[in-house]
């Protein structure tokens, strides 16, 4: 009851909230976009604690490709063993 009554004596205000509260919820939401969408980020260790081993060389899983040629002349390569 109190936000409102300071609201209502100062109208003006309510954009800056508005913006504000509207930043807020972006703050939260993208992130938690990302980690739904995107498969590169993992928080779960425990099914898979390693998940850089199972990328194939010719696959591209960087944001921005400038050298598209490069992963398609990987693709026959056999993967090193250690």
């Amino acid at each position: 009851m109190g936000f409102g009554i300071f609201l209502k004596a100062n109208p003006a205000l309510a954009p800056l909230f508005l913006f504000a509260g509207g930043g807020c919820a972006a703050a939260v939401a993208y992130p938690l976009y990302l980690l739904r969408t995107h498969p590169e980020i993992q928080l779960d260790k425990k099914n898979n604690p390693y998940p850089w081993q199972h990328i194939k060389q010719h696959q591209n899983i960087k944001f921005i490709n400038a050298t598209p040629d490069f992963y398609a002349g990987r693709k026959l390569l056999e993967r090193p063993s250690y």
